[in-house]
């Protein structure tokens, strides 16, 4: 119980989803969006005062984050937080809502929505984003390899990208409450990265980019881990 309101394994405080919303929440961030619910274990991280908003594609998951009998983190959260349910870039293309931070982390299991991943993705994420706005992207997978995509949507839009691969001590496990996780960030200007810019755990995408994904192409077999 008193951790209840700390996120574990992939969000931890100081891990680089910590860093990300530190960094930001210091320089006046408040408008949150978050693709892919899960626990809702990143609704630890609202302030009082803040806007989050969740895309969630799936009832059931909606469902058991509400359950305080499985999680808390929607309950205890320190700011109201609305979940939207329906396909993410669907429900982006209609509203008009326009986010600090906006979230995407909906790639670690082995089904990646692709088409969250696209160019035509990214020009709408961008056209949902504040000035001085980031992307912030959930890239662990234990199957696929994406950051080559990642570096290819970076290029192709013209965005400035950072990249940490939060190992620490990989004997540490689960139990412990962290687990390693990979996380890409992206903004119009490498100066709306704040610190983190300078910050020696992250450094740009040093992987050479794919070919940059689209509506009508996408290639998930060339990122798939073989061994």
């Amino acid at each position: 119980p008193k951790k209840a309101r700390d996120p574990q394994a992939y969000y931890t405080r100081e891990g680089p989803a910590g860093q990300v919303f530190g960094e930001a929440q210091a320089r006046g961030a408040r408008s949150i969006g978050v693709v892919g619910l899960g626990a809702g274990a990143l609704a630890a991280f609202a302030r009082p005062g803040d806007s989050w908003t969740f895309y969630e594609i799936d009832p059931v998951v909606v469902r058991l984050a509400r359950d305080a009998g499985y999680f808390t983190y929607l309950r205890d959260a320190s700011a109201p937080v609305a979940v939207v349910v329906g396909d993410a870039r669907r429900s982006l293309a209609e509203t008009e809502r326009r986010f600090d931070i906006l979230v995407l982390d909906a790639f670690s299991s082995d089904a990646v929505p692709v088409h969250l991943l696209t160019r035509e993705a990214i020009e709408l994420y961008l056209a949902r984003l504040n000035p001085g706005g980031v992307l912030a992207f959930h890239a662990s997978s234990r199957f696929l390899r994406l950051r080559p995509v990642f570096a290819g949507l970076a290029r192709d839009a013209g965005l400035a990208d950072l990249r940490e691969f939060d190992r620490r001590d990989e004997r540490q496990s689960s139990w412990s409450g962290w687990t390693p996780s990979e996380w890409v960030l992206m903004a119009r200007s490498r100066d709306d990265f704040g610190p983190l810019a300078t910050d020696s755990r992250w450094g740009p995408i040093d992987d050479a980019p794919a070919r940059v994904w689209t509506d009508d192409y996408s290639n998930v077999i060339s990122v798939f881990r073989w061994r």
